[in-house]
């Protein structure tokens, strides 16, 4: 059965007041507050977006800044002192003996003369440690 027509209209109004207007519009600008503030707390606690943003700032701002010979410095003596254990670590016993094994074991694979005498936990163990 269809619906009838409505033969009248009712109309519902909600009048606030002072106090009910004043606790909406203070409402409205908290949730306006905070549709700014999440996104900026965000950008602040990320360090790349913080790094652009001061770049940026101190561009304008006419800052220069220059990586000068520090940096270069640092980075030859820690590529020196990364050389020097590496070095001092090829003269341990432990480094000798892996590359004997691991030369070894080149050798015979490329031979065709399988190690004999070395169990293979031992082989991997001195080849990984």
């Amino acid at each position: 059965m269809p619906k009838p027509k409505p033969d009248q209209i009712i109309r519902h109004e909600i009048v606030l007041g002072r106090s009910e207007r004043d606790l909406l519009d203070s409402a409205l600008m908290a949730y306006g507050f905070n549709r700014v503030a999440t996104p900026t707390v965000a950008l602040l606690s990320d360090v790349s977006a913080m790094s652009i943003v001061l770049t940026a700032l101190g561009t304008y701002l006419g800052f220069k800044y220059s990586v000068g010979t520090l940096a270069i410095d640092t980075t030859q003596d820690l590529i020196n002192d990364f050389q020097n254990q590496y070095d001092a670590y090829k003269q341990t016993p432990e480094y000798q003996q892996a590359a004997g094994v691991a030369q070894a074991a080149a050798y015979g694979a490329a031979s065709g003369v399988p190690i004999i005498g070395t169990p293979l936990s031992q082989l991997v163990s001195l080849l990984f440690r």
